[in-house]
């Protein structure tokens, strides 16, 4: 046992290890741009905590504090409504101060590398081979130690001693310091079909909420989690329900990271917020210093936004509404309803009443033509007249005696 103590003692020294990493986990090769230019050893993490990205994320969440921020959320006790009569200078106060408190609610969510998989070898003890028909598991449970930089090594059957994968240190963890909230199986929301559910109920920011309660942020679950929730929101272009909420930031960073902006571009472009649009260009330049787009710190939105279709003609499929905005200055609702008001108008001028369907649903009666029928008759100077409609089948029979 001499050489497997000598073994502990050396691993224990380890506080934390991290392979070199070749790429980012947070970029998708198979959603990524190719014209992008995307670097191999792109660092995300520093990328994300910059000044410059970090501002203008912060604009692109905006900050919705009735229908977002300080909405009604299920809680598990009751609490009662407060109100209050305010002069417009007490009102306003109060207003700044859910400001200040709603970018408290808005941080976000820590953007980190998983942890990785692979393990280190620290030894090869082919003398213990055999000791013993179940590994060994030796954990750092010092007080100064976190969960985090927690040594935690493994030694094989073979006798080789060995780092612990990121599961395996999760669950030495769980098992010295438990915590109620992580329990040993993740939750089945988490999984299909449970999470296709969620998503289709609009509970994209209910599961990413209990992702961070679960997980943590260097957790490589996390980070697949997250990544599976981004791209079903692309896929069903349900934009709005991370908007102004702390995901919405990882959320547009993992898309100009990837290069993959024209979705969420042509959707802000429809709703008309033209700053948004540019800063979204503003950022992928940021992330990308060679990207082909050229952009001065002295150009307008508006010419950002138009040099950014001009070098992208490839996508003006993706990018319809945005061009329709910028060419006639209406957002895609008003142009959906004023579409359907028109074609409310044509069905309604096609549809005049005469001889051929005053009988049916188009006519006078409407659904009730299924049920009263409409004899049509022509009178000795020709106009339609319509008689008194009657029951179907029901004949009114005359009394003999009168």
């Amino acid at each position: 046992m001499l050489s497997l103590n000598q073994g502990v003692g050396s691993a224990l020294k380890y506080s934390q290890f991290r392979n070199v990493k070749h790429f980012s986990a947070w970029i998708n090769r198979a959603k990524a741009d190719a014209d992008t230019s995307i670097s191999s050893n792109v660092d995300a993490e520093k990328l994300f905590i910059d000044h410059d990205v970090q501002s203008l994320l912060s604009d692109l969440t905006g900050l919705d504090l009735e229908k977002k921020v300080f909405r009604e959320r299920r809680t598990g006790y009751q609490q009662r409504s407060h109100f209050a009569l305010m002069t417009e200078e007490r009102l306003e106060k109060t207003f700044e101060k859910m400001r200040e408190e709603a970018k408290h609610f808005l941080q976000f969510v820590p953007l980190k590398e998983p942890r990785p998989a692979r393990v280190e070898v620290l030894s090869q003890d082919s003398d213990i081979e055999g000791f013993d028909k179940s590994k060994y598991v030796f954990t750092d449970i010092t007080f100064d130690a976190t969960d985090q930089d927690r040594t935690v090594v493994v030694r094989e059957v073979d006798g080789t001693l060995r780092t612990a994968t990121p599961s395996e240190h999760d669950r030495m963890n769980r098992t010295y310091y438990e915590k109620t909230n992580r329990p040993v199986f993740s939750p089945p929301v988490f999984e299909d079909p449970n999470l296709q559910n969620a998503l289709e109920r609009d509970e994209h920011e209910f599961v990413l909420d209990w992702a961070c309660w679960f997980y943590e942020p260097d957790d490589p679950s996390f980070v697949r989690l997250s990544q599976n929730v981004f791209d079903k929101i692309v896929d069903t272009q349900k934009f709005d329900v991370l908007h102004s909420t702390r995901h919405f930031g990882p959320f547009v960073f993992y898309l100009a990271l990837n290069g993959n902006i024209p979705p969420l571009l042509n959707h802000l472009g429809g709703q008309g917020r033209l700053r948004d649009c540019a800063n979204l260009i503003r950022l992928q330049k940021t992330l990308h210093p060679n990207w082909r787009v050229t952009i001065s710190s002295s150009d307008s939105d508006e010419k950002i936004v138009k040099d950014y279709l001009k070098e992208n003609n490839r996508q003006k499929d993706q990018l319809k509404d945005l061009t329709a905005y910028l060419n006639d200055g209406i957002v895609k609702s008003e142009r959906k309803a004023k579409k359907t008001f028109n074609q409310k108008k044509t069905v309604t001028a096609q549809t005049s009443i005469n001889a051929n369907n005053v009988d049916s649903s188009e006519g006078p009666l409407g659904e009730l033509s299924d049920e009263y029928k409409v004899n049509v008759v022509k009178d000795a100077e020709g106009p339609t007249k319509e008689r008194r409609p009657f029951k179907k089948d029901t004949i009114r029979k005359r009394d003999p005696k009168k």
